[in-house]
């Protein structure tokens, strides 16, 4: 996508009844929050008219008198941020953002995959065992989906534990990947054109 100038934005023509900033197609970016802020950062940029999304898993914590189910953010200090060209200077001056996430040679901003966010979602809504994200960039040679069982229709990666157990590995451009240990017997091999073609279902 060819990125506009403010100059550009600002005579963009009224389209479907809006602005031309209003009209610009969004995409996700990741970005850097103060320490144990994901969640606070996320409800004042929302606040903002601008969406947001912080990856978080339910589990059910122990203590010696009770138990209760809480709420875990699985990527600490990063929120993903879907916006507009013209949005971003709203996100870098957030109080509570440090920086916004871009890969080597890029100044402003990396796009994060939309498919990526939807496949993090869905692992993150559906597993019933810890996921664990892991800070390393994967190069991936091989995917596979879940055939069977709650994370069904999920396309990853795939390392071998086992003979019986696999770690399906979700990447997330520039980030490292979300990891869940799956019996390897529920996945079955894909092509790699089939990651972004992806429905879920």
């Amino acid at each position: 996508m060819e990125a506009l100038s403010r100059t550009d934005t600002n005579n963009l023509p009224t389209v479907n009844g809006t602005d031309g900033r209003e009209a610009l197609p969004k995409f996700w970016i990741a970005a850097y929050t103060r320490p144990r802020s994901e969640k606070k950062a996320a409800t004042e940029i929302t606040r903002l008219g601008i969406e947001t999304y912080v990856p978080v898993q339910s589990i059910m914590k122990q203590w010696s008198d009770r138990k209760k189910k809480i709420d875990v953010v699985v990527i600490p200090n990063i929120i993903f941020v879907k916006l507009s060209e013209n949005e971003i200077i709203t996100v870098k001056s957030h109080p509570l953002i440090t920086s916004v996430i871009h890969s080597p040679g890029k100044k402003n901003y990396s796009i994060i995959p939309s498919y990526q966010i939807e496949q993090l979602k869905y692992m993150l809504n559906e597993a019933d065992t810890p996921v664990i994200f892991n800070a390393t960039v994967y190069k991936i040679d091989s995917h596979v989906r879940v055939k069977r069982g709650h994370l069904k229709g999920l396309i990853g990666a795939v390392e071998k534990i086992s003979e019986n157990k696999s770690r399906l590995i979700i990447s997330v451009d520039l980030l490292g990947g979300a990891m869940i240990e799956i019996d390897t017997s529920d996945l079955e091999a894909v092509e790699e054109k089939a990651v972004r073609k992806s429905s879920l279902k």
